[in-house]
């Protein structure tokens, strides 16, 4: 998650300062509270522009861990070929 130094902010509209490039940004996007000078985390969509902002007090999303594939049991016992038929077949006698 890239950071960035907020500046310009004023109202419902500001600016991120973050490795040469400017960001601007709504109040809407935030996460927290924020404040000119303030060091904060943001996310960028695929455009380019900022997502979300994660301020002070903000509750930043964590990586859930992959989740495990389990193994087929190797059951030869359910495989079409090997069933037996154990039904009794009723008749009607006259």
């Amino acid at each position: 998650m890239p950071k960035g130094i907020v500046g310009g902010f004023h109202m419902y509209t500001g600016q991120v300062l973050s490795e040469g490039n400017v960001y601007n940004f709504n109040v809407n996007i935030v996460n927290g509270g924020i404040k000119n000078r303030q060091e904060v985390e943001f996310e960028l969509d695929e455009l380019g522009h900022i997502k979300v902002i994660y301020g002070t007090g903000a509750t930043k999303p964590t990586k859930a861990p992959a989740p495990k594939k389990k193994q087929k049991e190797n059951n030869t016992s359910s495989s079409p070929s090997k069933l037996v038929d154990n039904r009794d077949l009723l008749t009607e006698e006259n």
